[in-house]
């Protein structure tokens, strides 16, 4: 896994947490990457349809550039840690297609992005992080912990039922990328985990055994010492989260397989719920990022036709 090119999408240039900064800048320097810092604004009623001696498109101009100022301070707080940093300003609208059109434009490697809300209601929140799970063209990083990256572990959540649906290089990929990410942040451990499902009687089936087989075997090709593997069995909605806490994990990798329905595909749906359960972080990386349903351009709506 390498990461030579990093996007932060910030919504508020005024109140992002300096913890979020700090992480990018760790992330940054460890792996020699660039840092583009996105911001997108829409305000249509700064510019009234007929604006006195200035056009619509000269009012939007200026209100983008006020933001380009406001986030270079940001900017500068990532350059003082030696990272290089690029700085986009963008009038676009809805939020998440702003940020996948600019992940488009600029090809990360990854897509940084706050999970928390600053000026969006929680709803509005978790309706852009549903929607960059399923189309953001590049793995996503949803920075949700506070914590300072030194302790704790990178938590890879692993499925050996992968290689029977075709995914066989998921696993591999989840495994690797958790190992790049804890190798950039402070060298700490990764550990593995499955949910293994119950028969239709409770009661642990055959195929389950296999499962924990499979994901030892996994572990020991990896060299993860056995100590930091967990099969649970059951579903691994509350586990999950649940394991994750208690092995104060501070980034939990899951890796999505491509070419089903995301909106239907089950690890989709328990990444997207475990973004609400999990105190930790979560990174999401896909087999293959499909070209996402989203418009190269904005909305006639959006833009006047001089910009």
């Amino acid at each position: 896994m390498i990461w030579r090119r990093l996007m932060l999408a910030v919504s508020g240039v005024e109140r992002v947490p300096i913890h979020v900064l700090d992480r990018v800048g760790r992330l940054a320097r460890a792996v020699h990457a660039h840092v583009d810092l996105f911001h997108c604004l829409y305000e249509p009623e700064a510019v009234p349809a007929q604006a006195p001696g200035e056009a619509p498109a000269n009012v939007i101009a200026a209100r983008v550039q006020e933001r380009r100022r406001r986030l270079e301070r940001l900017a500068d707080i990532l350059r003082e840690q030696g990272v290089a940093v690029s700085i986009s300003v963008r009038w676009d609208y809805p939020t998440y297609e702003a940020i996948i059109r600019q992940a488009l434009r600029y090809k990360p490697d990854l897509l940084i992005v706050p999970g928390i809300a600053l000026d969006e209601t929680p709803r509005t929140l978790a309706y852009r992080e549903q929607r960059l799970i399923e189309q953001a063209p590049c793995a996503v990083l949803f920075v949700k912990t506070r914590d300072i990256y030194s302790t704790g572990c990178v938590l890879a959540a692993v499925d050996p039922r992968h290689a029977r649906d075709g995914g066989g290089d998921l696993d591999e990929l989840t495994i690797g990328t958790a190992k790049t990410l804890a190798s950039a942040l402070a060298d700490v451990p990764v550990r593995l985990y499955h949910a293994a499902p119950l028969g239709e009687d409770g009661l642990t089936s055959a195929l389950a055994s296999v499962s924990e087989t499979q994901v030892r075997r996994l572990a020991q090709l990896h060299e993860i010492p056995e100590r930091d593997v967990r099969v649970e069995f059951g579903e691994p909605g509350e586990s999950l989260a649940r394991y994750a806490l208690e092995a104060r994990a501070q980034t939990l990798v899951i890796g999505l397989a491509c070419g089903s329905d995301p909106l239907r595909a089950p690890a989709a749906r328990l990444a997207e719920r475990l973004l609400d359960a999990l105190e930790c972080d979560l990174l999401i990386v896909k087999t293959r990022y499909e070209h996402p349903l989203v418009g190269a351009q904005p909305a006639p709506a959006v833009l006047p036709q001089s910009l």
